[in-house]
Order: C-alpha cells, then structure tokens, then sequence
C-alpha cells in the first residue's frame, strides 16, 4: 500500500472514531472519576497536554472553536482540576475505551508500533496539540497504545489541516461552516448568521489536498506492509465502534 492509499483509507475512519471515543460512556467515567466535566472534559481532556497555559494558547491551539467556547472550557477545567491531570484522565479513559471496543483483534502492538514509527518520524511544525498527546506516556496494554495513536494521528491530521486553511486564507467559522454547516458551527461556539457554505467549499477542497499531501509524506516512514497493517486495523476498529 502506498502512502497516499493509507492517508486516504484512514483519514474519516479516524475522524469518526474520535468522536466516538470523546463521548463514550467509559471515557466519561474516567474523567469524572478524576474530577472533570461538562466542557473540561473534552477542552480541558484534549488540551490539558499543553500543560497549564494561559486560555490564549489553547484557543490558538483549537484554532477551529470559538474563542468563548475553549476559554469556558478552559475555566472549567482550571476550577475542577489541573489540565495535566485532565489530559492524563482522558488518555485513560481512551485507553479504556480501546481495550472494552476492539481488545480482541489481532496486531494491535504491531499498528502501535508503526503508529510510532511515523510519529517518530514526524516533528511537529507549529502542532502543539499532536506534540502533547506525542509526548503522553504509551501504555504497555496493546488496545491501549492502539488507542493513544489513533489520538495522536487525529491530531497530527488536525494540525496539518490548519495549515492548510492558513495557506488558502479561511477563516476559522468558514472552514467549519464549509466543511460540516452552520449547525455544527454553533455547537463549536460560534454566533450566526453564517456564510454561505457554497462558495466556500471550493476553497475548503484545496485546504484538504494541502492537509492530505502532508498526510502522505509522514506515511513515507513505515514500509508498504506497516501501512496495510493500519489502514486494515483503522477499517476493523471503525467497523466495531461506528457500526
């Protein structure tokens, strides 16, 4: 399998499992146990790996959410918890969630470790996101690193995603509003009235081939057998937990 053939085979299964792994039952828990909920759970969860940062930082880091938005959820966190310590209730809570869903499949280590391989092989440009959950410990429990690289990746993704609304001049609320529509635009924060997505959507289609021809380059690291390995693994996880 190509470069290209695994970014592609990857990229919306890994998309839809985030969000699939954020609002289980099991991450939930492991962060409530831990102190954190409502918005802290997901801004102080995902973004507690920056450390405790001034809400600017994360807000730059979301780059997509509205400034009130990751600010709330940032003031959350800080009155529940440290971000650390949300960041760290998150990975265990993923990690869980990995181990319940797809535990049973065979060649887990073996995606973890190419997984790794690629990020070892990657060094984030203006990606603080993907370098905090890079830098989180791996755990030893296969399923668990398995799902602490598919976290990892959605962020790699992520960051190379900005980049390229930077480089063709969208807006954040554009970017949203083109890609996914006014609806999910408000539930990321923002206030209408909105654009029209139409227009937008041409545009937004050369951010994602700038997003996507980064993508092929860091799947350069592994061999071509390394990448069938973990565009099956990602289509098995993603027919388990997306149905």
């Amino acid at each position: 399998m190509t470069p290209e053939e695994v970014a592609a085979a990857t990229a919306l299964p890994i998309a839809g499992l985030g969000r699939s792994y954020y609002f289980s039952e099991t991450t939930n828990a492991a962060l409530a146990e831990a102190g954190f909920s409502g918005l802290s759970g997901y801004v102080g969860g995902r973004g507690g790996v920056l450390g405790d940062v001034a809400a600017d930082v994360v807000v730059s880091a979301f780059a997509l959410f509205s400034p009130s938005f990751v600010e709330m959820g940032w003031s959350q966190t800080k009155e529940q918890g440290s971000p650390p310590d949300a960041a760290a209730a998150l990975a265990s809570g993923i990690g869980q969630w990995a181990s319940d869903t797809f535990g049973h499949l065979d060649g887990l280590a073996d995606f973890a470790s190419a997984a790794r391989a690629v990020f070892d092989a990657t060094d984030p440009m203006s990606q603080v996101l993907y370098a905090g959950w890079k830098a989180m410990p791996v755990p030893d429990d296969p399923a668990a690193a398995t799902g602490l690289a598919l976290q990892t990746l959605r962020e790699l993704r992520f960051g190379f995603h900005i980049h390229g609304l930077s480089a063709v001049g969208m807006s954040p609320v554009e970017a949203v509003v083109a890609q996914l529509g006014s609806e999910q635009a408000q539930m990321f924060g923002w206030p209408g009235p909105f654009p029209d997505p139409e227009p937008l959507k041409a545009v937004h289609q050369r951010a994602e081939e700038i997003t996507s021809a980064r993508m092929n380059e860091v799947y350069e690291a592994i061999d071509a057998g390394q990448r069938s390995h973990m565009a099956a693994t990602v289509a098995a996880i993603a027919e388990i937990a997306l149905g």
